[in-house]
Protein backbone atom coordinates (compact mmCIF):
# COMPACT_ATOMS: atom_id res chain seq x y z
CA UNK A 1 0.00 0.00 0.00
CA UNK A 2 1.37 3.40 -1.00
CA UNK A 3 2.07 6.00 1.66
CA UNK A 4 0.13 9.23 1.37
CA UNK A 5 1.98 12.51 0.93
CA UNK A 6 -0.20 15.61 1.32
CA UNK A 7 0.61 18.67 -0.79
CA UNK A 8 -0.39 22.34 -0.67
CA UNK A 9 0.88 24.59 -3.45
CA UNK A 10 2.42 27.94 -2.60
CA UNK A 11 3.03 30.97 -4.78
CA UNK A 12 6.58 32.11 -5.36
CA UNK A 13 7.59 34.43 -2.54
CA UNK A 14 4.36 33.82 -0.64
CA UNK A 15 4.28 35.74 2.63
CA UNK A 16 4.98 34.08 5.96
CA UNK A 17 1.44 34.47 7.43
CA UNK A 18 -0.01 32.64 4.43
CA UNK A 19 2.58 29.86 4.70
CA UNK A 20 1.75 29.54 8.38
CA UNK A 21 -1.96 29.22 7.64
CA UNK A 22 -1.31 26.55 4.99
CA UNK A 23 0.93 24.59 7.35
CA UNK A 24 -1.90 24.46 9.88
CA UNK A 25 -4.34 23.29 7.22
CA UNK A 26 -1.92 20.58 6.13
CA UNK A 27 -1.69 19.34 9.72
CA UNK A 28 -5.48 18.83 9.63
CA UNK A 29 -5.57 17.31 6.13
CA UNK A 30 -2.99 14.68 7.16
CA UNK A 31 -4.84 13.89 10.42
CA UNK A 32 -1.68 14.47 12.40
CA UNK A 33 -3.87 14.89 15.48
CA UNK A 34 -3.88 11.09 15.68
CA UNK A 35 -0.19 11.17 16.67
CA UNK A 36 -0.95 13.19 19.81
CA UNK A 37 -2.57 12.06 23.03
CA UNK A 38 -3.49 14.25 25.97
CA UNK A 39 -0.42 15.54 27.84
CA UNK A 40 2.02 14.07 25.32
CA UNK A 41 5.38 15.86 25.40
CA UNK A 42 5.72 16.72 21.71
CA UNK A 43 9.15 17.57 20.31
CA UNK A 44 8.77 20.02 17.41
CA UNK A 45 12.02 19.72 15.46
CA UNK A 46 13.06 22.62 13.29
CA UNK A 47 16.22 24.70 12.78
CA UNK A 48 16.84 28.24 13.93
CA UNK A 49 19.27 28.87 11.07
CA UNK A 50 22.86 30.04 11.41
CA UNK A 51 23.68 33.67 12.12
CA UNK A 52 23.44 35.60 8.85
CA UNK A 53 21.23 32.99 7.17
CA UNK A 54 17.78 34.03 5.90
CA UNK A 55 16.32 30.78 4.58
CA UNK A 56 15.26 29.13 7.85
CA UNK A 57 11.53 28.69 8.50
CA UNK A 58 10.22 31.71 10.36
CA UNK A 59 8.60 31.66 13.83
CA UNK A 60 4.96 32.22 12.70
CA UNK A 61 5.17 29.03 10.62
CA UNK A 62 6.38 27.04 13.60
CA UNK A 63 3.77 28.67 15.84
CA UNK A 64 0.94 27.53 13.55
CA UNK A 65 1.99 23.90 14.10
CA UNK A 66 2.64 24.44 17.82
CA UNK A 67 -0.93 25.73 18.09
CA UNK A 68 -2.24 22.59 16.40
CA UNK A 69 -0.40 20.42 18.92
CA UNK A 70 -1.94 22.44 21.76
CA UNK A 71 -5.36 22.24 20.14
CA UNK A 72 -5.14 18.45 20.54
CA UNK A 73 -3.96 18.62 24.17
CA UNK A 74 -0.28 17.98 23.54
CA UNK A 75 2.53 19.85 25.27
CA UNK A 76 4.82 21.12 22.51
CA UNK A 77 8.39 22.30 22.83
CA UNK A 78 10.93 23.27 20.17
CA UNK A 79 13.88 20.92 20.10
CA UNK A 80 17.33 21.36 18.58
CA UNK A 81 20.80 19.97 19.25
CA UNK A 82 24.22 21.55 19.38
CA UNK A 83 26.50 21.65 16.35
CA UNK A 84 29.94 20.07 16.05
CA UNK A 85 31.39 23.20 14.52
CA UNK A 86 32.06 26.38 16.45
CA UNK A 87 29.51 29.17 16.33
CA UNK A 88 26.37 30.44 18.03
CA UNK A 89 24.84 26.96 18.14
CA UNK A 90 27.67 24.96 19.68
CA UNK A 91 26.34 25.08 23.27
CA UNK A 92 22.87 25.33 24.73
CA UNK A 93 23.18 28.81 26.24
CA UNK A 94 24.40 30.53 23.07
CA UNK A 95 22.07 28.37 20.96
CA UNK A 96 18.95 29.50 22.80
CA UNK A 97 20.12 33.13 22.80
CA UNK A 98 20.68 32.87 19.06
CA UNK A 99 17.20 31.36 18.57
CA UNK A 100 15.69 34.33 20.41
CA UNK A 101 17.65 36.71 18.19
CA UNK A 102 16.06 34.99 15.19
CA UNK A 103 12.64 35.53 16.69
CA UNK A 104 11.99 32.19 18.40
CA UNK A 105 10.87 33.48 21.78
CA UNK A 106 8.13 31.87 23.87
CA UNK A 107 5.90 34.82 23.03
CA UNK A 108 6.41 34.39 19.27
CA UNK A 109 6.03 30.61 19.00
CA UNK A 110 4.04 29.67 22.10
CA UNK A 111 6.46 26.96 23.23
CA UNK A 112 9.76 26.73 25.13
CA UNK A 113 13.06 25.75 23.54
CA UNK A 114 14.92 22.70 24.82
CA UNK A 115 18.38 21.85 23.49
CA UNK A 116 17.95 18.10 23.35
CA UNK A 117 21.54 16.97 23.92
CA UNK A 118 22.34 19.13 26.93
CA UNK A 119 24.65 22.03 27.61
CA UNK A 120 27.54 20.82 25.44
CA UNK A 121 26.08 17.71 23.81
CA UNK A 122 26.62 15.48 26.81
CA UNK A 123 22.98 14.33 27.17
CA UNK A 124 23.53 11.24 25.07
CA UNK A 125 21.37 8.11 24.91
CA UNK A 126 22.69 4.95 23.24
CA UNK A 127 20.10 3.05 21.21
CA UNK A 128 20.80 -0.45 19.99
CA UNK A 129 19.88 -0.82 16.31
CA UNK A 130 22.26 -3.54 14.99
CA UNK A 131 22.49 -2.15 11.46
CA UNK A 132 25.25 -2.37 8.84
CA UNK A 133 26.96 0.89 9.77
CA UNK A 134 26.17 1.19 13.47
CA UNK A 135 25.37 -1.35 16.15
CA UNK A 136 24.43 1.51 18.45
CA UNK A 137 23.28 5.05 17.66
CA UNK A 138 23.97 7.98 19.96
CA UNK A 139 21.00 10.34 20.06
CA UNK A 140 19.75 13.32 22.04
CA UNK A 141 18.24 12.21 25.32
CA UNK A 142 15.33 14.65 25.19
CA UNK A 143 14.34 13.41 21.72
CA UNK A 144 14.20 9.83 22.99
CA UNK A 145 12.25 10.86 26.07
CA UNK A 146 9.60 12.76 24.11
CA UNK A 147 6.26 11.08 23.50
CA UNK A 148 5.92 12.32 19.91
CA UNK A 149 7.92 14.14 17.24
CA UNK A 150 6.76 16.71 14.69
CA UNK A 151 9.56 17.28 12.17
CA UNK A 152 9.42 20.57 10.25
CA UNK A 153 12.14 20.59 7.60
CA UNK A 154 13.25 23.28 5.20
CA UNK A 155 14.41 21.54 2.02
CA UNK A 156 17.84 22.61 0.74
CA UNK A 157 20.96 21.23 -0.83
CA UNK A 158 23.68 20.08 1.55
CA UNK A 159 27.47 19.92 1.25
CA UNK A 160 27.70 16.48 2.91
CA UNK A 161 24.49 14.66 1.95
CA UNK A 162 23.53 16.41 -1.30
CA UNK A 163 19.99 17.00 -0.04
CA UNK A 164 18.89 18.10 3.40
CA UNK A 165 15.28 17.46 4.40
CA UNK A 166 13.43 15.08 6.76
CA UNK A 167 16.03 12.31 7.10
CA UNK A 168 18.79 14.79 7.87
CA UNK A 169 16.55 16.91 10.12
CA UNK A 170 15.87 13.88 12.29
CA UNK A 171 18.90 11.61 11.81
CA UNK A 172 21.59 14.26 12.10
CA UNK A 173 19.58 17.04 13.70
CA UNK A 174 18.50 15.00 16.74
CA UNK A 175 21.72 13.07 17.26
CA UNK A 176 23.95 13.85 20.20
CA UNK A 177 27.53 14.99 19.71
CA UNK A 178 28.60 11.33 19.73
CA UNK A 179 26.09 10.54 16.99
CA UNK A 180 27.26 13.42 14.84
CA UNK A 181 30.88 12.39 15.29
CA UNK A 182 30.00 8.84 14.25
CA UNK A 183 28.20 10.05 11.14
CA UNK A 184 31.06 12.28 10.01
CA UNK A 185 33.88 9.88 10.78
CA UNK A 186 35.96 9.08 7.71
CA UNK A 187 35.16 12.34 5.91
CA UNK A 188 38.65 13.84 6.00
CA UNK A 189 39.27 17.03 3.96
CA UNK A 190 42.45 17.96 2.14
CA UNK A 191 44.05 21.36 1.53
CA UNK A 192 44.71 22.36 -2.09
CA UNK A 193 48.11 23.94 -1.58
CA UNK A 194 48.05 26.15 -4.69
CA UNK A 195 44.74 27.75 -3.67
CA UNK A 196 45.41 28.20 0.04
CA UNK A 197 46.22 31.80 1.06
CA UNK A 198 47.03 30.93 4.72
CA UNK A 199 44.31 33.37 5.83
CA UNK A 200 43.72 31.26 8.93
CA UNK A 201 39.92 31.24 8.82
CA UNK A 202 39.67 27.44 8.61
CA UNK A 203 41.88 27.08 11.66
CA UNK A 204 39.79 29.52 13.68
CA UNK A 205 36.58 27.63 12.87
CA UNK A 206 37.88 24.08 13.34
CA UNK A 207 36.11 22.80 16.49
CA UNK A 208 38.89 20.41 17.50
CA UNK A 209 42.05 22.29 16.56
CA UNK A 210 42.97 19.91 13.75
CA UNK A 211 44.20 22.68 11.40
CA UNK A 212 47.51 24.45 11.75
CA UNK A 213 48.48 27.33 9.48
CA UNK A 214 51.90 26.81 7.92
CA UNK A 215 54.04 29.33 6.07
CA UNK A 216 52.68 28.32 2.65
CA UNK A 217 49.41 26.50 3.32
CA UNK A 218 47.12 25.11 6.04
CA UNK A 219 47.79 21.61 7.37
CA UNK A 220 45.07 19.23 8.58
CA UNK A 221 45.96 16.55 11.11
CA UNK A 222 43.91 13.46 10.09
CA UNK A 223 44.37 11.97 13.57
CA UNK A 224 42.49 14.89 15.13
CA UNK A 225 40.04 15.81 12.35
CA UNK A 226 36.41 14.77 13.03
CA UNK A 227 35.21 15.32 9.45
CA UNK A 228 32.59 17.96 10.28
CA UNK A 229 33.22 19.83 7.00
CA UNK A 230 33.38 23.24 8.66
CA UNK A 231 36.65 24.14 6.88
CA UNK A 232 34.97 23.47 3.54
CA UNK A 233 32.07 25.69 4.53
CA UNK A 234 34.15 28.71 5.63
CA UNK A 235 36.95 28.70 3.05
CA UNK A 236 36.49 31.59 0.61
CA UNK A 237 39.18 30.41 -1.80
CA UNK A 238 38.00 26.87 -2.64
CA UNK A 239 41.17 25.56 -1.08
CA UNK A 240 39.50 22.69 0.78
CA UNK A 241 38.61 19.47 -0.99
CA UNK A 242 36.69 16.46 0.30
CA UNK A 243 36.49 13.15 -1.57
CA UNK A 244 32.81 12.57 -0.94
CA UNK A 245 32.24 9.36 -2.99
CA UNK A 246 32.53 6.49 -0.46
CA UNK A 247 32.48 8.78 2.56
CA UNK A 248 29.26 10.47 1.52
CA UNK A 249 27.65 7.08 1.01
CA UNK A 250 28.59 5.98 4.52
CA UNK A 251 27.53 9.28 6.04
CA UNK A 252 24.09 9.12 4.45
CA UNK A 253 23.60 5.55 5.62
CA UNK A 254 24.56 6.54 9.15
CA UNK A 255 22.09 9.44 9.01
CA UNK A 256 19.35 6.99 8.05
CA UNK A 257 20.34 4.58 10.83
CA UNK A 258 20.27 7.36 13.42
CA UNK A 259 16.86 8.36 12.11
CA UNK A 260 15.77 4.76 12.67
CA UNK A 261 17.05 4.92 16.24
CA UNK A 262 15.25 8.18 16.96
CA UNK A 263 11.94 6.91 15.63
CA UNK A 264 12.24 3.54 17.37
CA UNK A 265 9.26 3.15 19.71
CA UNK A 266 7.49 6.13 18.15
CA UNK A 267 5.50 4.26 15.53
CA UNK A 268 2.39 6.33 14.87
CA UNK A 269 3.84 9.12 17.01
CA UNK A 270 6.05 10.90 14.46
CA UNK A 271 4.93 13.11 11.58
CA UNK A 272 6.86 15.06 8.96
CA UNK A 273 6.64 18.35 7.05
CA UNK A 274 8.91 19.40 4.16
CA UNK A 275 8.84 23.04 3.03
CA UNK A 276 9.72 23.40 -0.65
CA UNK A 277 10.22 27.15 -0.33
CA UNK A 278 13.34 29.34 -0.52
CA UNK A 279 15.29 26.35 -1.82
CA UNK A 280 19.05 26.94 -2.01
CA UNK A 281 22.14 24.92 -2.92
CA UNK A 282 23.45 25.30 0.63
CA UNK A 283 21.66 24.48 3.88
CA UNK A 284 20.53 26.87 6.60
CA UNK A 285 23.61 26.04 8.72
CA UNK A 286 25.59 28.33 6.42
CA UNK A 287 26.10 31.87 7.74
CA UNK A 288 25.23 33.62 4.49
CA UNK A 289 22.02 35.23 3.20
CA UNK A 290 21.50 32.95 0.20
CA UNK A 291 18.69 33.91 -2.15
CA UNK A 292 16.54 31.03 -3.47
CA UNK A 293 17.88 29.16 -6.49
CA UNK A 294 14.47 28.04 -7.76
CA UNK A 295 10.90 29.28 -7.42
CA UNK A 296 8.82 28.13 -4.46
CA UNK A 297 6.70 25.02 -4.92
CA UNK A 298 4.71 24.24 -1.80
CA UNK A 299 4.50 22.36 1.48
CA UNK A 300 4.18 18.60 1.85
CA UNK A 301 3.44 16.38 4.83
CA UNK A 302 3.42 12.65 5.51
CA UNK A 303 3.52 9.96 8.17
CA UNK A 304 6.28 8.29 6.14
CA UNK A 305 9.78 9.86 6.30
CA UNK A 306 10.94 8.06 3.15
CA UNK A 307 7.89 8.81 1.03
CA UNK A 308 8.08 12.52 1.83
CA UNK A 309 11.73 12.63 0.68
CA UNK A 310 10.93 10.87 -2.59
CA UNK A 311 7.95 13.18 -3.21
CA UNK A 312 10.22 16.16 -2.53
CA UNK A 313 12.72 15.18 -5.21
CA UNK A 314 9.95 14.34 -7.70
CA UNK A 315 8.12 17.63 -7.18
CA UNK A 316 11.29 19.67 -7.63
CA UNK A 317 12.32 17.75 -10.75
CA UNK A 318 8.85 18.21 -12.22
CA UNK A 319 8.90 21.90 -11.32
CA UNK A 320 12.25 22.82 -12.90
CA UNK A 321 12.76 19.96 -15.37
CA UNK A 322 16.03 18.70 -13.89
CA UNK A 323 17.58 17.11 -10.82
CA UNK A 324 18.34 20.12 -8.62
CA UNK A 325 20.31 18.24 -5.97
CA UNK A 326 22.43 16.33 -8.47
CA UNK A 327 23.31 19.54 -10.28
CA UNK A 328 24.05 21.31 -6.99
CA UNK A 329 26.35 18.56 -5.66
CA UNK A 330 27.33 16.37 -8.66
CA UNK A 331 29.87 14.32 -6.69
CA UNK A 332 27.28 13.20 -4.14
CA UNK A 333 24.60 10.60 -4.85
CA UNK A 334 21.96 12.05 -2.55
CA UNK A 335 19.54 9.19 -3.31
CA UNK A 336 21.60 6.88 -1.08
CA UNK A 337 19.85 8.20 2.02
CA UNK A 338 16.37 7.44 0.64
CA UNK A 339 17.23 4.03 -0.78
CA UNK A 340 18.96 2.92 2.39
CA UNK A 341 16.21 4.30 4.63
CA UNK A 342 13.73 2.18 2.69
CA UNK A 343 16.05 -0.84 2.94
CA UNK A 344 16.22 -0.67 6.74
CA UNK A 345 12.47 -0.28 7.09
CA UNK A 346 12.02 3.42 7.78
CA UNK A 347 9.36 3.75 5.10
CA UNK A 348 8.60 3.35 1.41
CA UNK A 349 9.39 5.39 -1.69
CA UNK A 350 6.06 4.28 -3.15
CA UNK A 351 3.63 7.10 -2.44
CA UNK A 352 0.38 8.73 -3.46
CA UNK A 353 0.38 12.51 -3.74
CA UNK A 354 -2.79 14.06 -2.32
CA UNK A 355 -3.42 17.69 -3.30
CA UNK A 356 -5.04 19.69 -0.50
CA UNK A 357 -6.24 22.92 -2.09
Amino acid sequence: MKSKVYFIKTENGEKVPSLAEKAGKLFDYANFKDAIKKNDMVAVKTSFGEKGNIGYLKPPIIKSIVNKVKEHDGKPFLIETNTLYLGRRTNAVDHIAHAHEHGFSYESVGAPIIIGDGLFGEHDVQVEINQKMCKYAHVAGVARASNAIVSISHVTGHLATGMGATLKNIGMGLSSRGGKLSQHSGVIPQILKKKCTTCGVCGKWCPVGAIKIGEEYAIIDPQICIGCGECLAVCQFQAVKIAWDENAVNLQKKVAEHCLALLKGKEGKAVFFNFLTHITHHCDCMDKPFEPDIADIGIIASWDPVAIEKATTDLIREHIGKDFFKESWPKIDYTVQMNYAQEIGLGSMAYELVSCG
